[in-house]
C-alpha cells in the first residue's frame, strides 16, 4: 500500500527574481495569494492580443467596481476537506478559471461556498453530514467569504465549526458580529444568493441533473435566476388559482349540502308526526290492557271459589270410602306375613341343595385327576419296557466298535516299532532333538541379524530421502519464489497460470515449439499415472522452452535476488511483471494471440535487444547512491533486457538510508539535477525523469515538458517486507554442502549393507532346508501319537457306555415296581371318593323333597292373596280415583292463586303508568272481554305500521333537537355560500391584477432569452440553431412549461433537449449557452460551473471560451449580441460585468484566453511537504 504525500506546484527558485520585476508592469502576473501547510491558491490573468484602448479602460476602472452586489471578493478556508490552510482564493471580475488535476481540491471550494453561505448538502448531492467535510483528524474549521455590498463596502460572512462528541457546532459571524441562522437566510435574500438554482450554481455532482429537469422545473429555475420576485408572483398566482378552484369546489359542495339538509329536515318532520300518532295509540293500548287485566283477575277469583268447594266434597267422600277398606287391608297384611316366612324357609333349603351340588362337582374333578395320573404311570411303564428292547441293539453295536478300535491300536504299535528300528541311534550319532535345537538357535540369530540390517536400511533410506528433499528445497529458489508468488495473487490470475502449465504440452504441439522426439524423451522420464509426475513433466517442458529462448514465464521464476538488504525494493519495482510471460519471437502471432485470448495471460515481447546500463561512480557513491536496480538480481540476460523495455531498472537506483536527512529542498533539487546529468551521460540519451528508492519510500522526479523550470517531485511509502523473492544466503549454501556430504555417506553405507544382506540370505536358506527335513520326520511321528491317544480315549468311552447300559436294565426293573405301587395307592383314593359321592346324593334327595313341600304351600297362600285382591279391586280403584281428583284440584287451586297474585302485581304496575285522567276513563269503559281483545288486536295492527320507529321518548326528544340543529346548519351554510361568492370575486380580481404586469415581464424575458440563445449558438456554429418555447395550461398561466429546442444540422428539425435526442456533448453545449443567455437578466453576483466543459470537443470548447471572453466585456457584448428591442417591463444590465467560476481538470492546448483569470491550486500532483518553506513564489 502506498501513502500519497502532500502536493504543491513548485517554481524553480533561481528564476523567481527576474519574474518579480515583470509583475509590476503587467496585470497578468501570478500572485501567491496565500499558502499554508495544506495547500495554496495562486491566480494569473494573462492578457493576450488586447487593444490599447481596452487596456486603458481596464487600467482606469478599479478592481471589482463593475461586479454585481453579492459577487465573491475572497474565499478563505481552514481545515476544510483536502485543505489545511488557512487558504485564500481572491476572485476577480469576469471569468475565474480554476484549473487543476482531479482530487486537488476544486470541489472543496464549491462545497465551501455552499456551507459558508448558509446552505446544506442537498444542493451538492454529496455526503449529508457536515462532519465529513471537515479535514480528517481536525476538531476546528472555518469558512470566510467576502461578498460585494456596494462600491465602497464589502460584507464578510464567517462560519466557525467545532467538533464535539462527533457532532458539529456552528457559529455565524457577519462583519465580525455574531448572528443566527435566520440572519444568514435574510442575508441570502438581500444579496440575491440562489445556490439552490441549477442555472446559477451547478456543482460537479448536479451537471447531469440540468438535462433531467422537467419543463415546469426549468421554467421555475429560469424565473428564480432572472428575479426571485417573478418566481414568487408565479407561485402566488398558482396559489390564487388553486384557492379559486378550491372556493368553486367548496361552493358546489355547500350548494349540495344545503339541498341535502332541506331534504333531511323534511324527512325528520315526517318522522316526528308519525311518532306523535304512535304515542296516542300506545296510550290507548295501555288503558285497555289495564281493563283487560282487571276483568281477567275477577274471572280467576270466581274460578278459585268453585275449586275450593269441589275440594271439600271430594275429601268427605274419600274419608267415607276408607272405612270399608280397613278389613281388606288387615287380611292382605296377614297373607304377606305367611308368604314371607315360607319364602325364607324355601331359600334356606335351596342353599343346602346348592352346597351339595358344588361338593358333588369337586368330587368328580378329583376322580378325573386320579384317573389321569393312573394313565400317566401306565404310560411310563410301557416306555421303560420299550427302552429295554432298544438298549439290546445299542449294546451289540458298542461291542463291534470296541473290537475295531483295538485292531487300529495294534497297527499303530506296530508302526512305532518299525520306525524305532529305522531311526535307531548308532554309536557316535547326535540326537535329532539336540540337532533341531541347534538349527533353531542359528536361524533365530540369522533372523535377528536380518532385522537389524533392515532397520538400518530403512533409517538410511529415510535419511537419504530427507536429505534429497532438503537439498531440492534449498537449491531450487525458482520453485520457491513461484510458489510464494502464486499464493500471494488473486484466485483468478493463479488459475490462469496453472491452466497454462496444465496445457503446456498441447500449446507446444499446436504451435510446434519443440520437436516430438524431445517431448517423447521427457515423457519417458515420468510415470504419467501419478498427478505429481504429470506436474513435474509439465515443469520440464517449461524449462525446455526457456532454455531454447522461446518463452519465459512467469518471470517471477527467473529473478534471483543477490542483495537481501534491498529485496523489498526489487520486489516493488518488478512485482507488476511477476505474472507476465516474455515471448522472444514476437513474429509468432498465433502463439501470442493464443496466450492472450485463450489463456488470458499477460504477455510482453522484445522491442530492443540491448540497453545501456548505468553504473555507480565514486561521485554518485559520495552523494549516497548505493546501486542500480538491475544490480540487485541475477536472471538470464534476455529476461533483463525484456524488463528494461517496460521498467527503467537500468537507470532507477537505490539511495543509502539517511542521505536526505536534514536536507533542504534546494539540496534535494541539486541531487536530482546531478543524477539526471550523470545518467544522461552514461546512456547517451536525454533523461527528464528519475525513479529512486530511499528509506522505504519511492521518489518520482520529473521535469515539466512545457516549462523546464517547473518540476514535479512526489514520493510514496512502500512496505519494507519482502513477501515473494527468495535469497540464498551463505548459511544456506553451507547447509547445502553439509547435506551433500552426508548424502554421499548414506549412499556408500547403503551399498555395503546390501552386500551383507545378500550373504545372510544365502546362509539362512541353507539352514532352513536342514531344519525342514527334521520337522517333516518329527511331524509324522507326532501325528501317529495323537491318533493313538484319540483311539485310547474312544475305547474308554465305549467301555463306559457298555457298563452304563448294563446297569440301566436293573434300574428299569426297580422303576416298574415303584409304578405298580403308585397305581394301587391311587385306586384306593378313588374308592374312598366314590363312597363320599353316594352319601352326598342321599342328603341332596332329602333336601329336594323338603323344598318341594314348602314351595307348594307358598303357592297356595299366593293364590289366596290374589283372590282377596280381586274381590276388593273396585274399592281400591275408586279410592285411587278420589286421591287423583283431590290432587288435581289442589294443583288448580295453586295455579289460580299464583295467577291472581301476578295479575294484581301487573295491574298495580299498569295503573302506575297511567295518568289521573286515564284512571278516571278506566271506570267509564263498559265493554266485554272479547270486545277488549278485538280493540287490542286492531291497535296491534296499527302498531305494525309504525314498526320502524323508535318507541322511546328520549329518541323523540333527540329527533326534535336534530330538526333544530339542522335548521341552524342550513342557515349557516347559506351564509357561507354568500361569503364564498364574495371571495371568488376577490380572487378573480387579484389574478387579473397579478397577470397584468407579470405576463408582460415573462414574455419579454422569453423574447430576450430566445434572441441570446439563437445568437450564441450561431456564434458556435452557423449551422446550429436553438429556441425557447413557453407552453401554458390556460390563459391564467396556471401551469407553465419551458421547452428548449435545438438542432445541430442546418436541415434538421428542432428537437427537445433530452437524453434520448442529443449526445452528452450537445447537451453540455446547450446547457452552457442557456446559462450564458440568462446572465444579463439576473441579479446574481456570481455563477459556478463545475466541469461543465468536459463533454465538449476541441472546437466547441474553444468557441465557448471565446464567447465567455466576449460576454465578460460589456463593450463587445453590445457590439455583437445587443438586441435592439424596446423592453418596457424588464431591466437588462448591459454595464455590469458578470463573475463566473469555471472548474475544470484540464484545458485544451493552444486555446486563446482573453480577460480570463486563471487560479492554480497549490495542492495538486507533485507538490512536496514544506516545499514553500524557503522559496517565495510571487509570479510565473
Amino acid at each position: 500500500m502506498t501513502f500519497p504525500s502532500k502536493r504543491k506546484l513548485v517554481v524553480k527558485p533561481e528564476e523567481t527574481t527576474g519574474k518579480k520585476k515583470k509583475a509590476n508592469n503587467a496585470r497578468g502576473g501570478v500572485k501567491n495569494e496565500g499558502r499554508s501547510v495544506g495547500g495554496a491558491v495562486a491566480s494569473a490573468t494573462p492578457v493576450v492580443g488586447s487593444e490599447e484602448n481596452e487596456c486603458a479602460i481596464v487600467s482606469s476602472v478599479p478592481r471589482g467596481s463593475r461586479l454585481k452586489k453579492g459577487a465573491i471578493i475572497e474565499i478563505t478556508v481552514f481545515n476544510w476537506m483536502v485543505f489545511s490552510g488557512p487558504v485564500t482564493l481572491k476572485a476577480e471580475e469576469g471569468i475565474n478559471l480554476i484549473a487543476a488535476a482531479n482530487a486537488s481540491g476544486k470541489s472543496s471550494l464549491v462545497c465551501a461556498l455552499v456551507f459558508g453561505l448558509g446552505y446544506n448538502s442537498s444542493i451538492l448531492s454529496r455526503n449529508k453530514d457536515l462532519i465529513n467535510y471537515i479535514k480528517k483528524g481536525e476538531k476546528k474549521s472555518f469558512i470566510e467569504i467576502k461578498l460585494k455590498k456596494d462600491e465602497r463596502t464589502n460584507t464578510t460572512v464567517k462560519r466557525i465549526m467545532h467538533i464535539t462528541q462527533n457532532k458539529v457546532e456552528s457559529f455565524w459571524f457577519v462583519n465580525n458580529k455574531k448572528v443566527t441562522q435566520t440572519d444568514i437566510q435574510e442575508l441570502q435574500k438581500e444579496f440575491h444568493l440562489n445556490l439552490g438554482n441549477l442555472i446559477t450554481f451547478m456543482p460537479q455532482e448536479n451537471v447531469s441533473r440540468f438535462s433531467r429537469l422537467s419543463p415546469e422545473e426549468l421554467f421555475e429555475c429560469t424565473l428564480m435566476a432572472v428575479d426571485k420576485n417573478l418566481l414568487e408572483k408565479y407561485h402566488h398566482l398558482k396559489k390564487l388559482i388553486k384557492e379559486k378552484k378550491e372556493g368553486e369546489h367548496n361552493m358546489q359542495l355547500l350548494t349540495h349540502q344545503v339541498k341535502e339538509e332541506e331534504k333531511l329536515i323534511n324527512d325528520l318532520e315526517g318522522k316526528k308526526g308519525k311518532f306523535e300518532n304512535l304515542k296516542k295509540l300506545l296510550a290507548k293500548v295501555r288503558i285497555y290492557r289495564v281493563k283487560k287485566s282487571l276483568m281477567v283477575m275477577q274471572a280467576k277469583k270466581k274460578q278459585l271459589t268453585e275449586v275450593r268447594e269441589k275440594m271439600d266434597s271430594l275429601v268427605k267422600e274419600k274419608n267415607t270410602h276408607f272405612e270399608t277398606l280397613k278389613q281388606y287391608l288387615s287380611e292382605v297384611e296377614k297373607c304377606h306375613k305367611v308368604i314371607n316366612h315360607l319364602s325364607e324357609k324355601l331359600s334356606h333349603e335351596k342353599t343346602k341343595i346348592k352346597e351339595a351340588t358344588s361338593r358333588y362337582i369337586k368330587i368328580n374333578i378329583q376322580l378325573d385327576e386320579i384317573e389321569a395320573e393312573i394313565v400317566r404311570e401306565e404310560k411310563v411303564m410301557e416306555d421303560a419296557v420299550q427302552h429295554m428292547h432298544e438298549n439290546e441293539e445299542y449294546i451289540k453295536n458298542l461291542d463291534k466298535k470296541k473290537k475295531k478300535i483295538e485292531e487300529e491300536l495294534e497297527q499303530i504299535e506296530k508302526f512305532f516299532h518299525e520306525r524305532v528300528t529305522q531311526m535307531g541311534i548308532k554309536k557316535g550319532q547326535e540326537d535329532p532333538e539336540a540337532l533341531e535345537k541347534v538349527l533353531q538357535e542359528e536361524l533365530k540369530n540369522l533372523t535377528n541379524t536380518n532385522k537389524q540390517f533392515l532397520m538400518k536400511k530403512y533409517a538410511l533410506q529415510t535419511e537419504h530421502a530427507s536429505l534429497m528433499e532438503k537439498l531440492q528445497k534449498r537449491q531450487n529458489y525458482q520453485n520457491i519464489q513461484e510458489e510464494k508468488f502464486l499464493n500471494s495473487i488473486e484466485f483468478t490470475l493463479r488459475e490462469r497460470i496453472l491452466n497454462y502449465k496444465r496445457n503446456i504440452k498441447n500449446i507446444v504441439r499446436t504451435h510446434h515449439l519443440l520437436s516430438e522426439s524431445l517431448l517423447e524423451d521427457i515423457r519417458k522420464k515420468y510415470d504419467l499415472t501419478k498427478i505429481t509426475s504429470q506436474n513435474e513433466m509439465n515443469g520440464a517442458i517449461i524449462d525446455a522452452l526457456s532454455q531454447r529462448n522461446i518463452i519465459y514465464g512467469p518471470l517471477c521464476k527467473y529473478i534471483k535476488c543477490i542483495n537481501p538488504q534491498f529485496d523489498y525494493v526489487l520486489e516493488f519495482s518488478l512485482k507488476k511483471y511477476f505474472n507476465s510471460f516474455l515471448l522472444i519471437e514476437k513474429e509468432n502471432t498465433s502463439l501470442l494471440e493464443s496466450l492472450y485470448k485463450t489463456y488470458k495471460l499477460s504477455v510482453i515481447t522484445m522491442s530492443r535487444e540491448n540497453h545501456k546500463l548505468c553504473h555507480v561512480t565514486s561521485e554518485m557513491r559520495e552523494r549516497g547512491v548505493e546501486c542500480f536496480i538491475y544490480e540487485l538480481f541475477e536472471s538470464p540476460e534476455i529476461v533483463k533486457n525484456g524488463l528494461m523495455n517496460f521498467i527503467p531498472i537500468n537507470i532507477a537506483f537505490v539511495v543509502r538510508e539517511g542521505t536526505f536527512k536534514n536536507k533542504t529542498t534546494k539540496d534535494i533539487t541539486n541531487f536530482n539535477t546531478f543524477m539526471l546529468e550523470e545518467i544522461s551521460k552514461q546512456i547517451n540519451e536525454q533523461v527528464s525523469s528519475l525513479l529512486y528508492f530511499c528509506e522505504q519510500s519511492v521518489h518520482r522526479y520529473r521535469i515539466s515538458s512545457y516549462n523546464q523550470n517547473v518540476y514535479i517531485d512526489n514520493f510514496s511509502f512502500i512496505d519494507g517486507r519482502c513477501k515473494i523473492l527468495y535469497y540464498m544466503s551463505s548459511e544456506v549454501k553451507k547447509d547445502i554442502h553439509v547435506l551433500e556430504k552426508r548424502r554421499k555417506e548414506c549412499e556408500s553405507e547403503m551399498q555395503t549393507l546390501k552386500e551383507k544382506m545378500d550373504q545372510l540370505d544365502v546362509l539362512k536358506k541353507k539352514k532352513n532346508d536342514q531344519h525342514n527335513n527334521l520337522i517333516l520326520q518329527k511331524s509324522e511321528i507326532n501325528i501317529r501319537k495323537k491318533k493313538k491317544l484319540l483311539l485310547v480315549k474312544e475305547l474308554q468311552t465305549v467301555e463306559q457306555n457298555l457298563n452304563l447300559y448294563l446297569k440301566g436294565e436293573q434300574l428299569i426293573d426297580e422303576k416298574k415296581n415303584k409304578i405298580s405301587k403308585r397305581i394301587n395307592h391311587l385306586n384306593e383314593r378313588k374308592i374312598k371318593l366314590c363312597s363320599d359321592y353316594f352319601d352326598t346324593l342321599k342328603g341332596h334327595k332329602g333336601n329336594d323333597m323338603e323344598a318341594f313341600f314348602i314351595s307348594r304351600k307358598l303357592a297356595q297362600w299366593k293364590r289366596y292373596l290374589s283372590l282377596v285382591k280381586n274381590q276388593n279391586a273396585e274399592s281400591e280403584k275408586k279410592h285411587e280415583t278420589l286421591k287423583a281428583q283431590i290432587h288435581l284440584e289442589n294443583t288448580k287451586h295453586a295455579a289460580l292463586t299464583h295467577d291472581i297474585e301476578e295479575l294484581e302485581n301487573l295491574v298495580k304496575v299498569q295503573k302506575g303508568e297511567l295518568c289521573k285522567e286515564e284512571l278516571k276513563s278506566l271506570n267509564e269503559i263498559k265493554v266485554s272481554l272479547d270486545e277488549i281483545d278485538n280493540i287490542l288486536q286492531e291497535c296491534s295492527i296499527q302498531q305494525r305500521i309504525y314498526n320502524n320507529l323508535e318507541k322511546n321518548e328520549e329518541k323523540y326528544n333527540m329527533l326534535v333537537l336534530s330538526i333544530q340543529r339542522h335548521n341552524e346548519n342550513l342557515k349557516q351554510k347559506k351564509e357561507q355560500l354568500v361569503k364564498i361568492e364574495k371571495e371568488l370575486e376577490m380572487h378573480t380580481n387579484q389574478i387579473q391584477f397579478v397577470l397584468s404586469n407579470w405576463v408582460n415581464q415573462v414574455e419579454e424575458c422569453i423574447l430576450f432569452l430566445n434572441h441570446n440563445l439563437g445568437k450564441f449558438i450561431s456564434f458556435i456554429n452557423p449551422a446550429y440553431g436553438a429556441k425557447i418555447e413557453l407552453v401554458k395550461k390556460n390563459e391564467l398561466f396556471e401551469q407553465c412549461e419551458l421547452f428548449i429546442k435545438v438542432k445541430f444540422k442546418k436541415t434538421a428539425p428542432f428537437l427537445l433537449l433530452s437524453v434520448s435526442h442529443q449526445s452528452g456533448g450537445e447537451r453540455s453545449l446547450t446547457t452552457m449557452l442557456y446559462i450564458l443567455s440568462i446572465q444579463k437578466l439576473t441579479k446574481n453576483g456570481f455563477y459556478v460551473l463545475d466541469e461543465l466543459n468536459q463533454g465538449l470537443d476541441h472546437t466547441n470548447e474553444k468557441k465557448i471560451f471565446e464567447l465567455l471572453s466576449c460576454l465578460s466585456n460589456p463593450t463587445m457584448y453590445k457590439q455583437h449580441f445587443m438586441h435592439h428591442y424596446d423592453y418596457k417591463h424588464i431591466e437588462i444590465d448591459y454595464q455590469s460585468k458578470p463573475q463566473y467560476f469555471i472548474l475544470t481538470p484540464q484545458i485544451i492546448r493552444d486555446i486563446f484566453f482573453k480577460d480570463i483569470t486563471v487560479h492554480y491550486l497549490f495542492n495538486g500532483f507533485g507538490v512536496l511537504s514544506g516545499q514553500f518553506d524557503e522559496v517565495e513564489v510571487d509570479n510565473m
